[in-house]
């Protein structure tokens, strides 16, 4: 598959390197579209190169001892995969799973030695791995944080604002939100009907939209939670 040239302008250190770092880097590069719902690494893999998200997003997910999955975080364009970054440079398996969310995502993929080579030698390359790295694990405290702290309603009300796009619209199933959160779909079924009879939400297939998120946020503030 031909990659056009400014692919891997989406992400910003890639619109800082030097002009002769920027031609390795795409001499490299692979493009893979990942279809919805695809795993692209497993517990236990082997970690041989970088991901970068291109279009839509991975969802980086557990599974716990009774088979109840888990988000960790998404990968969302311009991003990567901490945890593959750091299998990458410790040689240590990649310990969750990861997968391309609804909408599918586009993958640009870079191999290990060259990564590594382009770590050691230019700055704005490690710019990259750091800033990932330091937002990656504050959004993984506030995760455990809220797992611990939070009550349910909470972090699903937390969960549909951050899923949100700009016309407040959810497009995710009861199904795929309780594997978010590790539950089961009854009991989100049953938290989105009670936000839905209070007119904070409205409830259609596959479809939610916020319609009063100041109440929403009211519900969550007093915790001093903010969004992942």
């Amino acid at each position: 598959m031909q990659i056009p040239e400014d692919a891997i302008d989406a992400f910003a250190f890639a619109r800082e390197i030097r002009s002769d770092t920027k031609a390795r880097l795409h001499a490299d590069l692979t493009l893979n579209t990942v279809p919805p719902g695809a795993d692209i690494l497993h517990p236990g893999d082997a970690v041989s190169g970088v991901y970068l998200v291109r279009s839509g997003a991975i969802r980086v997910y557990y599974v716990g001892p009774d088979g109840r999955e888990g988000t960790l975080y998404w990968i969302e364009p311009g991003q990567s995969c901490i945890l593959a970054l750091n299998s990458l440079f410790t040689d240590i398996p990649y310990p969750a799973w990861a997968a391309a969310e609804e909408q599918g995502a586009e993958v640009l993929s870079v191999s290990g030695p060259v990564f590594r080579a382009l770590f050691a030698e230019d700055q704005a390359v490690q710019r990259f791995l750091f800033e990932q790295l330091s937002g990656r694990v504050f959004s993984l405290l506030q995760f455990l944080e809220e797992t611990m702290r939070l009550p349910q309603e909470e972090r699903l009300v937390l969960l549909l604002m951050e899923r949100a796009d700009e016309a407040g619209v959810i497009r995710m199933s009861q199904e795929t939100l309780a594997r978010h959160l590790g539950t089961v779909r009854e009991v989100v079924s049953r938290l989105l009907r009670n936000l839905a009879s209070q007119g904070m939400i409205e409830l259609a297939p596959r479809r939610i939209t916020i319609l009063d998120r100041k109440r929403l946020e009211a519900m969550v503030s007093d915790a001093g939670t903010g969004l992942r």
